[in-house]
This record gives structure tokens, C-alpha cells and sequence, in this order.
């Protein structure tokens, strides 16, 4: 691990400062505020954290509330420390990176909505913009790999968002927000309850101009929900739909930024999406068993003209996942067993242009999980495994197919400690395929024709995690140091394409704490070091780029009152290598970058008024830089300073 630049030492104690109260808290016990009971899900069976042998954060609803984030995407970012990376189409949804995998980010990361997996099967991200904000009601973060309970892509983590199944009392509420750009975004939500069936509706409609020219963006969300619960038994069917629409203004020079950072070249290029998802979930007993059975029906499509560049591109993609599992627990006297058995299954097809290409996966899976714990030693152990068969054909244009099997493993442990401490530790193993734009091509008017198909090898990890983490009376904190040796790792390389790398190593230290004092003060801090770089081969020792090696996450949120509250939380981004800089040559970097926002909300009866400034000190700053050449139009500006003002009535 590379020692931290005194600067960065500097910026995390500046930015420590928004949780110095929590030092203050430990020599004022009477304010000390009990800490809710949490249950982390994303393991595929209720679980309470402690005793987790991995990185583990939760962030509730009032946690989203309190700091008046507008969706999940924002959510993650803001309260969870994760590094995000601009959303080129103009929309909510940045790109979110954990443990620093880059270009690829999306594709090392597992996001689940209500333990149902979102991700697409190509590198377009992945869309939570849908989900409306007053319908979450946590979202669990669980940093290091998942392969053995969610599959492949998951080295980096998993992220779980859980919406409230309309359990919450009958009522509603509906909001406006007013701001910047021409911002406006209103939410309407009602529940509703008839004897065993709870119903929801959320719809949103979401309007901006945004801070480039051929940057406006539209978006309408809904999502209704039916639950029928009814003893230890549930069902669940949720609808969700989104249409969205706006420019695509494309990069500038740096030159560009520098001068005008609203310039482009591209006014009169456009995009079009429309998604449509259902879910059906359920839940029961059969004996000492919990049963549990997913399905998911996903449509998406994409249409994207490039008028400056004389081509269009339509994708038409559908996805079809089905999961069952089982799980109990046994044991007598001081030994407890929780045992875990499921299956999964996944068909994915995309239509590109219209029949000019098409892919085809499939994947089936099966996996088990075995958990001990001696409550007298407070200690917990854990085996699991996962066997996945997978196929992707390629048709068309091009042809090609690929058959790939994995069997992923994971070993883990923590024991508690003195002093309200748990010790923690885990070894495992993950995998990722291909995915369709890397396994794909598209063919564009005058361009070239697709090359032979290159059928890349599956990338494989090792990964090993250490931590420790302890909950005394003013809060908890955690702090990790993880390793991932990685082998053929799938990326590209400007120079040669959709390639497997020769081996890379991901490691770093990650700090979290979290305090509440008293009924006043919550604090909230996330520090991550991070270490990208090839172990071997031309670019042995070189750093991997787009992964900044420090990023800074700090809240703070004060009661005024009763009724009123004030908010702040900043982030701060190290500098990052441009994305094609793999011989690290380019003396360019994209800047390091440090941004706070402030709210203030008061509340009256049954209003809500907030107002809400973002990037304060207006900064001017890009996270995303595709090429080095200073002269290629490849910068993509963040916004900045923004206002909002928004009103909420609940009834």
C-alpha cells in the first residue's frame, strides 16, 4: 500500500471535522441514542449484521430523509461513500464503482431490488431511478464479493435495495421540487390497506434543462406494488415502468471545459428509453423450512440517434430470472446452524438494430451456505459454494458462442472481541463473464464490419478480507483491508479492444463510522484507499486507470428543533488516471475534486418545506475523461452550483 500525500491528510482532517461530535459523544453518555435493529437481507436470508464476516452498511429511510436525497442512485453515493462516475445521457443514474474496478465498474457490481438482480448482460449501468425515494426502505451495502450467493459479476460487492412492500400504516404523500436548469420533479405516493392485501402506487415525473446545451432530459417513473401477507405466509407483485428521454450532448476538449463547460458539438444527437419490470416474490413456511421463490420479467429499449455522426442504434433487450431458496435453522444449547440452499436461473437476449445482431445467454445455478455460531464464544463460521453453468451465443453479423462453467467458494469468520468489538475475516473466490457489448459488436453506416467474434475468457478472483468494527454507546465504525488477485481480468484496451488482461490486483483499506448524540447531531464518515494495478505482463506495475486512490465521504445533520433540521454531507475525489492511460504515460490526470451541499427542511403539521444547495462552493469538475490526446473531444462536465426547493404534503 502506497503512503497517503500529506494533502490527503490534510483533506480527510478538514473533512473530519463534520463528525467531530462523535468524539464529543464518547464523554457524554447521557446523550447516547440507542441504535435501531437492523436485518441485512442481501445474504438471501434475514441476517442480523453482526457478526457478518465482510463490510456491511445500512442506510435507512430516515437516513434518506434526513439528508433529502432525491433517489437511490444519490443515496448510495452521498450516504454510502461510493464513488460514482457521470451519467453521459443526462440522467440520475451515475455509473457506481466499488473497490475501484473503473471502466468496468458496473459489470463487478451486483445490484438487487428487493433481493431481485438488476443488472443488464451489457455495459449500459444499471437504471434505480425508477424506484421512487419514498418507497425505500433501506438499502444494504455489502462491500467484497458475493459470487457465492449472487453469481457472477459480483467481486466488487452487492448492493440491496429494499422498498417497503406497503407495510407502512395507510396514506400518501405528494411533493414538487423546484430548481436549477429548469429542474422540476413531482412524486406522488399512496398506500392503502384491504384486510390481508397492502397496495402501493408511487409515480414520479422528473424535468430538466440541465448545464449543457442538448442536455434536457424527461423521465416518468410508477411502480404499483400488491402484498398479501398473511401469517408466516407473503406475496408479493410489483409492476415498474420508466420512459425516458433527452440529448446527448457528447464530450469537448479540455480546452472546451476550461472556456465554456456547457459547449457541444453534438445538438442535435438524441435517446430514447423505455423499461418495463415485474417482479413476483413469495414467502412461506413447509415445516422447519422458510421457503422463498423469485421471478423477474424485465423489457428494455433503447434507441439513440447520432445525427452529427450520420448512424443510430436501437437495442431491444429481455430478461427473464427465476430463484428459489430454502433455509433453517437448528441446533441445541449453544450451538446454532443456519443452512442455506437455492437455485438460480437467467435467460438474457438482446436484438441489436433490429435483427442485425443478436445475443442469447443463459445461466443456471446452484449454491448452498452453512453458517455456525457458539454464542458462549461469540463466534460464527460460514462455508458456501456456487456451481454455474453458462452459455452466450452471438448471431448475426457476427457469430460466435461460449460455454463457460464456474464453481465460486467463500470461507469466513468473526468472533467478538471486548469493548462491544467484532474481528472478522474471509477468503473466497469470484468470477465474471463477458458481457454483450464486450462480447458484441455494432455495425455502423460506412464503418467497418464487425471483426471475428473473440471469445474472452471468463475473469476469475481471489479474494481475501480483514476487518474490525465495534458499536460503543455513541455509535459504530468499521474499519477493512482487503485483497483481490484477479486473472484475465475483462476490460478494454483502446490499442486492442474487448481483451483479457494479463493479472491485476485490487486492495485497500476502508474506514465507516457513524454516531448519533443525543436527539440533536447525527455524523457519518467513510474514508476508502484504494490500489488498482497490473501484477504482470506490458503494463506490469502500472495503475489501472479511472480509479481515483482516495475518495472522503462526510454528513452531518443538526435538529434545530423539533421540526427543523440542517444537513450537510461532502465528498472528496483524489485525481484518477484518463481512461485510456493503461502505460500511465499521460502527465494529464482527471483532477481530484472535493463538492458540499447543504439542506435546510422545517416541517408544519403535515408539510414539509426544504431547500437544498448543491456543489455550495460551485466547483467546476469532470469525473469522466475518455481519451488523453488533448485535442479529442472527451471530457464530460459535471454541473455546478444548483438550487432545488421543494414542498411535501403527507396525508
Amino acid at each position: 500500500m502506497r503512503k497517503l500525500p500529506s494533502r490527503w491528510l490534510l483533506a480527510a482532517l478538514s473533512q473530519a471535522a463534520l463528525s467531530i461530535p462523535a468524539a464529543y459523544a464518547q464523554s457524554t453518555p447521557a446523550s447516547v441514542v440507542t441504535l435501531s435493529e437492523v436485518v441485512v437481507t442481501a445474504a438471501r436470508m434475514p441476517q442480523d449484521p453482526s457478526l457478518m464476516p465482510q463490510g456491511v452498511q445500512v442506510i435507512t429511510a430516515q437516513d434518506i430523509q434526513a439528508a433529502g436525497m432525491t433517489n437511490a442512485n444519490e443515496a448510495i453515493r452521498w450516504l454510502g461513500g461510493v464513488v460514482g462516475r457521470t451519467d453521459t445521457t443526462g440522467g440520475r443514474d451515475q455509473t457506481l464503482d466499488l473497490r475501484g474496478f473503473g471502466e468496468a465498474a458496473s459489470s463487478n457490481l451486483v445490484v438487487l431490488v428487493d433481493g431481485v438482480r438488476q443488472n443488464e448482460g451489457d455495459s449500459t449501468g444499471i437504471a434505480l431511478s425508477w424506484i421512487p425515494v419514498s418507497s425505500i426502505e433501506r438499502i444494504e451495502i455489502v462491500r467484497g464479493s458475493g459470487s457465492v450467493l449472487h453469481g457472477e459479476g459480483a467481486t466488487g460487492g452487492v448492493i440491496n435495495i429494499i422498498t417497503s412492500k406497503g407495510l407502512a400504516e395507510p396514506g400518501g404523500s405528494a411533493s414538487l421540487s423546484l430548481g436549477s436548469h429548469a429542474s422540476s420533479d413531482a412524486h406522488v405516493s399512496i398506500r392503502t390497506v384491504t384486510g390481508p392485501w397492502r397496495f402501493q402506487v408511487h409515480a414520479n415525473a422528473f424535468d430538466t434543462d440541465n448545464h449543457r446545451f442538448n442536455f434536457a432530459r424527461q423521465e416518468r417513473n410508477a411502480l404499483a406494488r400488491a402484498t398479501w401477507i398473511e401469517g408466516a405466509s407473503q406475496l408479493s407483485l410489483q409492476l415498474g415502468a420508466q420512459s425516458a428521454s433527452g440529448g446527448l450532448p457528447g464530450g469537448i476538449t479540455p480546452a472546451d471545459f476550461l472556456m465554456d463547460p456547457r459547449k457541444s458539438y453534438k445538438l442535435q444527437d438524441s435517446g430514447q428509453s423505455d423499461k418495463g419490470n415485474l417482479q413476483l416474490s413469495g414467502e412461506t413456511m413447509l415445516g422447519d423450512w422458510r421457503i422463498a421463490v423469485d421471478l423477474s420479467r424485465r423489457l428494455d429499449q433503447v434507441d439513440s440517434k447520432y445525427i452529427s455522426d450520420g448512424y443510430s442504434t436501437s437495442t431491444q433487450t429481455r430478461s427473464s430470472r427465476a430463484g428459489a431458496r430454502a433455509w433453517k435453522e437448528f441446533g441445541q444449547g449453544t450451538w446454532l446452524h443456519r443452512f442455506l440452499a437455492g437455485i438460480d436461473a437467467e435467460r438474457w437476449t438482446q436484438d441489436r438494430d433490429h435483427g442485425v445482431t443478436n445475443v442469447d445467454q443463459a445461466s443456471e445455478a446452484v449454491y448452498g451456505r452453512h453458517e455456525i455460531e457458539l454464542k458462549e464464544l461469540g463466534l460464527k463460521v460460514h462455508a458456501g459454494a456456487r456451481r454455474t453453468v453458462s452459455a452466450r451465443d452471438l448471431s448475426g453479423s457476427a457469430v460466435g458462442s461460449l460455454a463457460a462453467n464456474n464453481t465460486s467458494w467463500d470461507l469466513g469468520a468473526a468472533v467478538r472481541t471486548g469493548h462491544k468489538g467484532e474481528i472478522f475475516s474471509r477468503l473466497g473466490t469470484s468470477f465474471r463473464l463477458a458481457n454483450a457489448d464486450e462480447f458484441a459488436c455494432y455495425l455502423y453506416p460506412g464503418g467497418p464490419a464487425c471483426p471475428p467474434v473473440t471469445l474472452l475468457k471468463p475473469q476469475t478472483s481471489r479474494d481475501m478480507e480483514l476487518g474490525y468494527r465495534q458499536s460503543p454507546g455513541w455509535g459504530q465504525w468499521s474499519a477493512r483491508y482487503y485483497r483481490s488477485d484477479l486473472r484475465n481480468e475483462i476490460g478494454y484496451d483502446p490499442l486492442a479492444g474487448n481483451v483479457n488482461f494479463d493479472p491485476t490486483r485490487r486492495e485497500g483499506i476502508e474506514v465507516d463510522a457513524t454516531a448519533k448524540l443525543g436527539k440533536a447531531v447525527d455524523a457519518g464518515l467513510q474514508f476508502a484507499h484504494r490500489r488498482a494495478v497490473f501484477r504482470e505482463g506490458s503494463y506490469s506495475g502500472n495503475a489501472v486507470p479511472m480509479v481515483p486512490a482516495q475518495s472522503l465521504t462526510a454528513r452531518l445533520s443538526y435538529r434545530l428543533s423539533e421540526t427543523r433540521r440542517v444537513s450537510l454531507t461532502s465528498q472528496v475525489v483524489s485525481a484518477q488516471r484518463i481512461t485510456d492511460d493503461f502505460d500511465n504515460s499521460c502527465a494529464a490526470r482527471i483532477a481530484g475534486y472535493g463538492t458540499l451541499n447543504a439542506r435546510y427542511s422545517a416541517t408544519f403539521a403535515d408539510w414539509t418545506f426544504s431547500a437544498l444547495v448543491n456543489n455550495l462552493a460551485d466547483k467546476q469538475f469532470y469525473n469522466f475523461r475518455t481519451r488523453c490526446n488533448a485535442a479529442l473531444k472527451s471530457v464530460y462536465p459535471e454541473a455546478g452550483r444548483t438550487f432545488n426547493l421543494m414542498a411535501q404534503r403527507r396525508f
